[in-house]
């Protein structure tokens, strides 16, 4: 009888002498075994999409003439759009460079675009993460601002040689100054996980009680470029209604952010120029 009982407690023994051995286990070497596990994982992560890209092309090819017809047709569309707006930004940034040489006035272009592909998803009632295709050996570093066509999509929260670990905005750990399009107040903003429908949401607080705000014309939220992560004028989302706070001094209210955000793809990591200019330096010396 007590061997049976023995052979019940193995597992929590087991447990509890592995929690005390990693609990006496020196620091550098817990963050050395996390970051080569993370590096390790890595391969499985980039060919676990790889093979997800595989399955999608697989999938095309069962689908019937009249269907793959329509969906060039589709994309035919799409890219007659996009060939549009390519040749309209290029005429404003024509006009920009123009008006910049007249004024004698610096570039405004502070950032370079280093694009991704979103390798896996930990999407849950707290965590809002996304784990990209890129790292340190391509020029990220912690703290670098993420977006997409949508707006922002987050911050790099680490980085490892292959691959960065990104917090969504609706994290909550995620904060950043933001301002409304039409006011330049600026605004505290939070993510704050997803809804009991899985969409994700932020709140902000701050707000100067004279703004006001509808579910119809919902007032638009922007970042502010205060801290210099992430550019001016970037879309986080809407915010269809307010409500006085705490203090009663200042207004808060939620954040509806862009519904692709939970499923996204591809996003465009910002990496300042001064900083390469900067490693360009110490690389002379």
């Amino acid at each position: 009888m007590a061997r049976i009982r023995l052979e019940r407690l193995t597992p929590i023994i087991t447990l509890i002498a592995f929690l005390i051995i990693w609990w006496i286990t020196p620091s550098f070497l817990k963050v050395f075994t996390k970051t080569t596990f993370e590096e390790f994982q890595a391969p499985i992560w980039i060919a676990t999409r790889s093979i997800e890209n595989l399955a999608s092309a697989t999938s095309a090819k069962t689908k019937s003439k009249k269907e793959l017809i329509n969906e060039i047709k589709e994309l035919k569309r799409n890219n007659a759009y996009f060939k549009q707006i390519r040749s309209l930004n290029k005429t404003h940034q024509a006009e920009i460079i123009r008006l910049e040489g007249i004024l004698n006035l610096p570039s405004r272009d502070s950032f370079r675009y280093e694009l991704a592909h979103v390798i896996q998803r930990d999407i849950g009632s707290w965590w809002q993460n996304i784990r990209i295709n890129k790292g340190s050996k391509h020029g990220l570093m912690e703290g670098d601002a993420v977006t997409f066509i949508g707006g922002v999509v987050g911050r790099v929260a680490k980085t490892n040689y292959y691959t960065s670990l990104v917090n969504l905005l609706s994290n909550q750990n995620f904060r950043i100054s933001a301002c409304f399009a039409q006011d330049e107040r600026p605004l505290f903003y939070q993510g704050k996980g997803t809804n009991l429908w899985g969409q994700a949401q932020g709140y902000i607080k701050n707000a100067p009680q004279d703004l006001s705000t509808d579910s119809i014309k919902p007032l638009q939220l922007v970042t502010t470029g205060l801290g210099g992560t992430f550019p001016e004028g970037i879309k986080i989302g809407f915010v269809p209604w307010l409500e006085p706070d705490n203090t009663g001094m200042f207004q808060a209210g939620k954040v509806v952010l862009d519904k692709r955000l939970l499923g996204i793809k591809e996003v465009a990591v910002l990496i300042p120029y001064n900083r390469l200019k900067i490693e360009e330096y110490s690389d002379d010396f």
